[in-house]
């Protein structure tokens, strides 16, 4: 077995114990990592720690840039050669910038893959629903990375898309954890400080909707609309050389 030296021992470590204190709460419930968002973490954290040499080597021995390859043609142009470019400059922002608009372009094939199925008629109804809700949790493990950037450039698009996931979900006939549309959860609409409970000090939760094919392809369509916008703008502040901006301020 290899010998792991100690300084790239305590690099791991490092970038364990950052796995775990970057869990970014756009909502509770977060998902378990598969391939690809293993390989963009390590990506990014290689690079905040300043070890570009090290990104570098895990973008092209790994999944996300497997996956750039096989998707250049969906992808905007030129972001592959751009994302190395970054990682060979030592420009974090421009990383970062790129891998967002990978994992946005990763969520939304997920969101029409399940809006897809919704409408697969070979199916029965509960069947379609459960194939199109696992595709939904799968489109959050993406979209629940790349929300950090773009929260910070366009909160209303990040709102946007936070609630059409609950919205697909619960007409889906499932749910997130802790959804939020539950009482004192919504962080939209939150009770003021201070004010009674409703029913005696006993909270009312609302009667949760049944499922409804119409409106959850409804929300899942919004939400393919929203991140073909997000990654247009991302693509267009790439080619501008504008790393630091993910999206246009309004």
């Amino acid at each position: 077995m290899r010998r792991t030296a100690p300084a790239l021992l305590g690099f791991a470590v490092w970038l364990g114990l950052l796995t775990i204190a970057d869990a970014h709460h756009v909502g509770v419930f977060i998902p378990k990592d598969d391939d690809i968002t293993k390989n963009f973490k390590d990506i990014k954290f290689a690079g905040q720690a300043g070890r570009f040499d090290v990104a570098l080597k895990l973008f092209d021995d790994g999944i996300v840039h497997a996956t750039m390859e096989k998707f250049e043609t969906e992808l905007p142009r030129g972001l592959e050669d751009g994302l190395r470019a970054a990682l060979k400059a030592k420009n974090l922002p421009g990383v970062e910038l790129r891998l967002a608009i990978f994992l946005a372009f990763m969520t939304r094939d997920r969101i029409r893959s399940a809006a897809a199925k919704v409408r697969e008629e070979s199916l029965e109804p509960e069947q379609r629903r459960d194939h199109a809700r696992k595709l939904v949790n799968a489109a959050w493990r993406y979209y629940n990375l790349a929300d950090f950037v773009i929260s910070r450039q366009d909160p209303k698009a990040a709102v946007a898309l936070r609630v059409a996931f609950e919205d697909a979900q619960t007409y889906l006939g499932g749910m997130m954890v802790d959804p939020m549309w539950a009482p004192g959860s919504n962080p939209c609409n939150p009770r003021p400080s201070g004010a009674a409970e409703p029913s005696g000090g006993v909270q009312q939760t609302p009667k949760r909707p049944g499922p409804d094919d119409g409106k959850a392809v409804a929300a899942l369509g919004l939400m393919g609309r929203t991140l073909g916008d997000v990654i247009r703008a991302g693509a267009r502040a790439a080619w501008a050389g504008e790393a630091k901006e993910f999206l246009p301020k309004r």
